[in-house]
C-alpha cells in the first residue's frame, strides 16, 4: 500500500468511451474551479477588503493577513474549498499524485483553520488562539502552508512529467505541456523560498511575503487551471 501511494499516477491514452469521457470531463471541470480559485483568491481578497471595505491597509503584510479583515470570510472560505477539492477530486485513485492531492488539501484547511500571529495588537485573539496560544497556532499555521506550497509544486512537477509522456494531441504538443507545468513548478518553488527567507531573514519590504504568496498560489492556480482546459480537448459525451 504505501508503495501504491509514492508512485506516479500512470501515463493512460484518452479514453473514447463516451461514459469514461463523461467522468473524466467531471474531474477535468473540478481542477478548471480549483485552478479558478487559487487565481481568483488574491483578487478577491484585494477587491473585497481594499476596494469594497476601504480596509487600512490598502495591501496586507500578507494573504494571512486577511485572515483579520475585512475578508476574512473570502480567506477561509476559499481555501477551505480548495482543500476539500484536492482530497476529494480523485479520493478512489492510489498514487502519489492523489496523495501529493491530499496532503495539499489537508494542510491548506489547517492554513484556513490555523490563523496566523496578529500584526495589529487591537485584534482580539481567536478561540483557538485562546487555549492553545498565539505562537502555537501561528506555528502549526506556517508549517502547514510550506507543507502544502511544497506539495502543489509536487503536483504540478507530476503533472508536467505525465503530459510529456502523452501521445500527440490536437493542441500543445506533450513537450509543450511539460514544460508549462514545470515552469509552474519551478515559480511555485522560487515563490516558497522567497517567502521563507522573507519571514525569517527580515529581508525585502513588509509586503515581500505577500508578493510571494499571491505568485505561489497564481502559479498553481494556472498549472490546475492549464490542466483543466483538457476539458475541451474531449469529444462531448453521446
Amino acid at each position: 500500500m504505501l508503495r501504491k501511494l509514492l508512485e506516479p499516477a500512470p501515463v493512460r491514452p484518452r479514453s473514447i468511451d463516451p461514459r469514461e469521457i463523461t467522468y473524466v470531463r467531471s474531474y477535468l471541470m473540478m481542477r478548471l474551479a480549483v485552478g479558478a480559485l487559487g487565481i481568483g483568491l488574491p483578487i478577491f481578497l484585494l477587491l473585497f477588503d481594499g476596494v469594497l471595505l476601504g480596509g487600512h491597509p490598502f495591501l496586507r503584510t500578507s494573504l494571512s493577513a486577511y485572515y483579520y479583515s475585512g475578508a476574512r470570510e473570502i480567506f477561509v472560505g476559499t481555501l477551505s474549498a480548495m482543500g476539500v477539492f484536492l482530497i476529494t477530486y480523485k479520493a478512489a485513485e492510489i498514487n502519489l499524485d492523489n496523495t501529493l492531492s491530499w496532503v495539499a488539501g489537508a494542510t491548506v484547511i489547517v492554513v484556513a483553520l490555523f490563523p496566523t500571529d496578529r500584526s495589529d495588537t487591537v485584534v482580539g485573539l481567536t478561540l483557538l488562539q485562546n487555549q492553545l496560544g498565539e505562537s502555537s497556532v501561528g506555528n502549526v499555521h506556517i508549517s502547514a502552508a510550506v507543507v502544502f506550497f511544497a506539495s502543489l509544486a509536487g503536483m504540478s512537477f507530476l503533472f508536467g512529467l505525465r503530459e510529456g509522456e502523452r501521445a500527440p494531441g490536437d493542441h500543445l504538443s506533450p513537450k509543450s505541456w511539460r514544460t508549462f507545468h514545470w515552469i509552474c513548478t519551478g515559480v511555485i518553488a522560487l515563490a516558497l523560498v522567497w517567502c521563507l527567507a522573507t519571514r525569517n531573514l527580515d529581508f525585502g519590504s513588509s509586503r515581500s511575503l505577500l508578493y510571494g504568496e499571491v505568485v505561489a498560489v497564481a502559479a498553481f492556480g494556472v498549472s490546475w487551471f492549464g490542466k483543466g482546459l483538457e476539458l475541451f480537448a474531449l469529444r462531448p459525451s453521446s
